[in-house]
């Protein structure tokens, strides 16, 4: 039902972007613990952000929970750029900024309303079969099957 647009593509593929974030953080190869050591953060905020990291992933898939994943992903690359700002990482904040920067045009990957369809068949025995398509305003369409 739902249409694969330049923009649902490259939606899937920030949802690639954040997948492979969240297990870089999950599996925290030593230059990432040590980063997180230096900066006096426990590990168990690299496994939370790794989790966040990997549901924003899923939601950014899914087209019916997509704001929610920009959403979602958007809080957690504003808090990246705020510690690499603060342990001045330039380096790595610039890319981050790009990746938040991103999701500004995902947003039109969002499915709306009226773009969400749902169809139904019904039989009624003296007129026949008929499918219905609705939409979330009304009906769409309204055809026999013969």
């Amino acid at each position: 039902m739902y249409d694969v647009s330049t923009y649902s593509i490259f939606v899937l593929w920030l949802s690639a972007i954040f997948v492979l974030i969240g297990a870089v953080q999950l599996i925290g190869p030593r230059f990432v613990r040590d980063a997180y050591r230096h900066w006096d953060y426990p590990k168990s905020v690299r496994l939370v952000t790794g989790v966040l990291d990997v549901v924003a992933a899923i939601m950014l898939a899914v087209p019916v929970l997509r704001g929610w994943g920009i959403a979602v992903a958007a809080i957690l690359t504003f808090g990246s750029v705020i510690v690499f700002l603060s342990h001045r990482q330039y380096r790595y904040a610039v890319p981050t900024i790009g990746l938040m920067v991103a999701l500004v045009p995902a947003t039109v990957a969002v499915p709306r309303p009226a773009q969400i369809q749902f169809m139904a068949q019904r039989s009624i025995p003296s007129e026949g079969s008929q499918t219905v398509i609705a939409s979330d305003d009304g009906i769409v369409s309204n055809a026999p099957i013969e």
